[in-house]
């Protein structure tokens, strides 16, 4: 099978990966900006990082104007042809403190590449010293991507879109069956979370709908935008902001054998939630969920309602998959979950709360008649806590918090506790760069560590049972199987 497939294929990207034997790191989508009257040639700290530019170095850039691509690179050009030089610059990140690489530069030689306000594509191809970074104006087919076989270790090959900071996948490759070989994210500092857990997969950085790059894969992970699915959310449903058209034709390409969807309940009851399933229905007719799932039933101490779905191309996995069910558990106490008790916390008065809380009420708030009895939990005696959003770190009745030993003190759950509450690997961390309150927003974003990995688990024992060729029973064609256990047949009119 050849490295790449596509009907616009770029040379000189194929060349870099394929004589070079450099992997496809990165692709990100952006909008060009003005620069002193002129295009911006800016590459991001996301993408000097991947490409392994410091503050420092000297790169090389070369402008095809035929081939309407602009080359840097970090090693000197064997060709004859006009170069121009610029040296990675840097800005200090508040957050660690630490300086973080970039390329900013601009000017009229440019010009036949970049047009302000278009969207332009920067790939990054690395094998080991040598880094190239191709810029380019977007290239898009509305119906179709490039595809390429990713580098494998013969795991199974994982793909996620909307990614997040990639909490999910972390849980899909904790397993030990698990390889990741792409991520698709619009949030750029999700992708640098991404891209520093999982160095060698394939990221795309960008809006979904106009990635044009997709890697084989054999497990997909789907976790489409929930907002407006959600009881919490502004509602729309997916009306005026449609991914489910990007997101299959991403599928397509890749052609998974299996897809995993996780998300709100609400979001399997919108129409555009009909449309990827029937879009997915002539290549995946076998399909069991949603399930119904709250993580508390799965021994985690806080609530989280989900819904799953997995979709299946071909009859005996259908047959062979098993859905998840609650295993038994010794429930465990808050206790068991926060940080040592010489950790110096930052407390707040419980008092102070109420008096606020009560002070909406006044306000005819809708939020100031909810019941704050699991509000303030106690670790020696709380084995239930409530969901923890992204916004955990607001003050809410609707959040759980720590009380001290008197009860008239309360603090949040740290990100040491929280990682334990979620089941977040050990080995999965958040760069020095990321701001404290964006873990606390990655965290609750993402989804339980107990059930994925039972998931995952069932996903991985389905390709043993086909590779074993353990006989099943069953024997039909276009089937459904919901949370219920109750098949129906499929029919595409």
């Amino acid at each position: 099978m050849p490295l790449y497939r596509g009907d616009f294929l770029d040379i000189t990207l194929v060349w870099a990966i394929k004589m070079k034997k450099g992997q496809l790191l990165l692709q990100k989508v952006y909008t060009v900006s003005k620069k002193h009257n002129g295009p911006r040639l800016w590459l991001q700290h996301i993408v000097c990082e991947t490409a392994g530019f410091n503050p420092g170095d000297d790169l090389y850039i070369s402008i095809d104007e035929v081939g309407k691509k602009i080359i840097i690179q970090n090693q000197s050009f064997d060709s004859n042809r006009t170069v121009h030089e610029v040296t990675v610059s840097s800005r200090i990140n508040r957050a660690s403190g630490e300086p973080r690489p970039l390329v900013d530069s601009s000017g009229a030689k440019y010009s036949s590449i970049l047009c302000i306000q278009d969207k332009i594509e920067i790939c990054v191809v690395r094998h080991r010293d040598y880094s190239q970074v191709i810029v380019r104006p977007l290239q898009f087919s509305l119906f179709e991507c490039n595809t390429y076989e990713p580098p494998s270790d013969e795991r199974i090959r994982l793909l996620t879109v909307c990614s997040g900071a990639g909490i999910g996948t972390s849980m899909f490759l904790d397993t030990q069956y698990y390889t990741a070989v792409q991520e698709v994210e619009i949030e750029e500092d999700c992708a640098e979370v991404l891209k520093h857990n999982f160095p060698h997969s394939y990221l795309f950085n960008g809006d979904l709908r106009d990635c044009q790059t997709a890697a084989k894969a054999d497990v997909a992970f789907i976790s489409l935008e929930c907002t407006e699915h959600s009881k919490i959310g502004p509602g729309n449903q997916g009306y005026f902001d449609n991914l489910v058209l990007g997101t299959y034709k991403i599928l397509k390409a890749a052609e998974p054998r299996v897809i995993f969807s996780e998300n709100v309940p609400g979001f399997y009851e919108s129409s555009c939630f009909s449309d990827l399933k029937e879009l997915l229905s002539p290549d995946f007719p076998f399909m069991i969920g949603p399930l119904r799932i709250d993580s508390y039933d799965y021994g985690s101490i806080a609530h989280r309602t989900r819904s799953y779905m997995v979709f299946l191309r071909e009859h005996e996995d259908f047959k062979h998959f098993r859905e998840p069910k609650p295993p038994l558990f010794r429930r465990a106490k808050l206790k068991d979950y926060l940080d040592p008790k010489n950790t110096v916390h930052e407390w707040k008065s419980v008092q102070a709360w109420r008096d606020s809380f009560s002070k909406k009420a006044e306000n005819n708030n809708s939020w100031a008649n909810r019941s704050t009895h699991k509000t303030f939990v106690h670790p020696n005696t709380c084995y239930e806590l409530q969901c923890i959003p992204a916004r955990y770190r607001s003050h809410s009745a609707s959040n759980s918090y720590v009380l001290n030993d008197e009860g008239d003190q309360w603090r949040f759950l740290t990100i040491n506790e929280l990682r334990r509450i979620f089941h977040i690997p050990s080995w999965f961390t958040f760069p020095p760069h990321i701001p404290i309150s964006r873990i606390y927003e990655m965290i609750g974003s993402s989804c339980c560590g107990k059930v994925i990995r039972a998931f995952a688990n069932e996903i991985s024992t389905m390709f043993f049972k086909r590779w074993a060729k353990v006989k099943t029973d069953q024997a039909s064609t276009g089937l459904t199987r919901d949370s219920t256990g109750q098949i129906e047949f499929l029919l595409n009119l």
